[in-house]
């Protein structure tokens, strides 16, 4: 009765590696659906902004030995009324974050992409910046700021209800033309979170988030190998705010060492009563993989708004967390995160799956 559908995240966390190492790299099109408004104000890639607000999910591949994986959930809301964003994390030691908002370059008003990859506190953050844009066609193209299309480029192209993201890196300036590094297949499973963002923001418009004017007149490339002096950090981002989850597990259920622990995080119930409702999987925001024996996790970088929470212990180690698994069984358990708040809520794994 309370079987639970394997999220498909086994081996996200070699793909957190592979976009960090997508970033450490670089750091036809079909007529779209979902038309944007025009403004009298031009912004170059403005589109993109609306078109990619959404709870997102789909296969990775990759031409890196890390191979293919089956889906990438990710949760990209307007956190100004400039910017969207998508903040994920795997496990305590691995952080991607993926934004996109308007600054001001060449005199220009653009759309910017910042990327950062993190994994047990070492990585880095690209910036990229809108150089070529086909609204009709739902077609943007992002490059480095400095080194342009030689060094680095993401290529998107939108279709009613879904995306394809692909990578190309010159290797470290070995190659060219670039090669495809890795390519993101995204179907949209809802905008209803999104949505209540853009309403509360008054998103999307056309104001300059941040002037990157001269910003990186000193750099072979717009990437930083270290944090220190990142022009836009992660921390400094609006909106967004921190829940702290304290886990505790039942002391009649039987713990060991290698009991990994899950902390799953939707916009709307995964249950009806007591049912398991599989097609809410597509409401995932936020997730996370801990060590057995962990007592507390902070979620950083939240996207404000009213959140379920659910908690698993993994007792064969197969990520699934089907019969004979642990989770909580409060399944209606629910909290709501203000703008900028910092909140703690409690979890309780007390009930053996079926």
């Amino acid at each position: 009765m309370y079987y639970l559908k394997s999220i498909s995240l086994l081996g996200v966390r070699v793909l957190f590696l592979v976009f960090i190492a997508v970033l450490t790299s670089r750091c036809g099109q079909a007529k779209a659906e979902n038309p944007v408004t025009k403004l009298p104000e031009p912004v170059m890639g403005y589109g993109i902004l609306s078109r990619i607000s959404g709870q997102w999910a789909g296969p990775v591949m990759t031409t890196t030995p890390a191979g293919n994986f089956p889906s990438w959930y990710v949760d990209f809301r307007p956190v100004s009324p400039g910017q969207v964003a998508q903040y994920t994390t795997i496990d305590a030691d691995t952080i991607n974050y993926l934004t996109f908002f308007i600054v001001k370059h060449d005199g220009k008003l653009k759309v910017a992409m910042r990327t950062e990859g993190v994994f047990q506190n070492k990585g880095c953050v690209t910036y990229e910046v809108i150089d070529k844009a086909d609204e009709d066609a739902g077609y943007y193209r992002f490059s480095d700021f400095q080194a342009g299309e030689k060094r680095a480029y993401t290529e998107f192209r939108f279709g009613k209800d879904t995306f394809v993201m692909e990578v190309y890196t010159s290797k470290f300036n070995k190659v060219y033309p670039l090669v495809l590094h890795s390519k993101w297949e995204a179907k949209l499973g809802s905008k209803k979170a999104a949505n209540d963002a853009a309403k509360t923001l008054a998103f999307p418009q056309a104001v300059m988030v941040k002037d990157f004017s001269g910003v990186f007149k000193n750099m072979p490339e717009s990437i930083y190998y270290t944090f220190e002096n990142d022009p836009y950090s992660s921390a400094s981002q609006p909106f967004v705010g921190e829940v702290t989850v304290n886990i505790s597990i039942d002391k009649k259920l039987k713990t060991d060492k290698k009991q990994e622990l899950f902390l799953l995080l939707t916009t709307e119930c995964l249950f009806d009563g007591i049912k398991y409702i599989e097609e809410n999987m597509k409401f995932v925001s936020r997730y996370v993989y801990l060590p057995a024996g962990t007592k507390s996790y902070t979620f950083k970088n939240i996207h404000p708004g009213k959140y379920y929470i659910y908690s698993y212990a993994d007792n064969n180690g197969d990520k699934k967390h089907k019969s004979g698994d642990y989770m909580n069984s409060d399944v209606q358990k629910n909290f709501i995160l203000q703008p900028q708040g910092k909140i703690t809520v409690n979890t309780s794994i007390d009930f053996i799956i079926p």
